[in-house]
């Protein structure tokens, strides 16, 4: 009997897991105004590890998930993550997927398009626009940090869970027992 590939949903429960304890953060944090965001993490792993098919239908469910989540409007969160994850899909050939340092580059990178994105199409509601990027800058910088310190657990995570799926990630192969 043939097993379904799954290779989409690792990246989805992960992505919950980060989301959730992303929640949980900003809750702790909100006393000290501080937000975290971490959307290049949601996003790195399945571009540059898994075909266009699989990685692409776990980011924009996690997109959907963010949207549903988060005070942006509907649509909104997906469209960026999408956007970001075609991108590092279509440079994925060009640097070492193996390599955990350039992973978290990458994620960094991701993380820092995604935060402008929705920061540019949403600071415009501000009642104050001029005077929200100061708290902006300060929360990038602060989510780059917090971002670099947890990008190694999270794609070790991910490894993890794409090994339960019995798959290799690129090639959707069954992995041997």
């Amino acid at each position: 009997m043939r097993r379904p590939d799954l290779r989409w949903l690792a990246p989805l429960v992960a992505n919950m897991v980060l989301l959730q304890l992303g929640a949980l953060a900003n809750h702790h944090l909100a006393p000290f105004g501080l937000t975290l965001f971490c959307g290049g993490l949601l996003v790195t792993y399945a571009a540059a590890r898994l075909d266009l098919r699989h990685g692409l239908a776990g980011t924009l469910l996690t997109g959907l998930l963010f949207d549903a989540l988060s005070p942006v409007p509907f649509g909104l969160g997906t469209f960026f993550l999408g956007l970001a994850h075609v991108l590092i899909f279509q440079g994925r050939q060009r640097f070492p997927r193996d390599e955990p340092v350039f992973f978290t580059v990458v994620a960094l990178l991701a993380n820092l398009f995604l935060f402008l994105c929705l920061s540019f199409a949403l600071v415009g509601d501000n009642p104050r626009p001029a005077a929200a990027w100061g708290r902006l800058f300060v929360d990038l910088i602060f989510s780059q940090l917090a971002l670099a310190l947890v990008a190694a657990w999270f794609f070790a995570l991910q490894n993890a869970l794409i090994e339960f799926t019995g798959r290799h990630p690129e090639t959707g192969r069954p992995l041997p027992h």
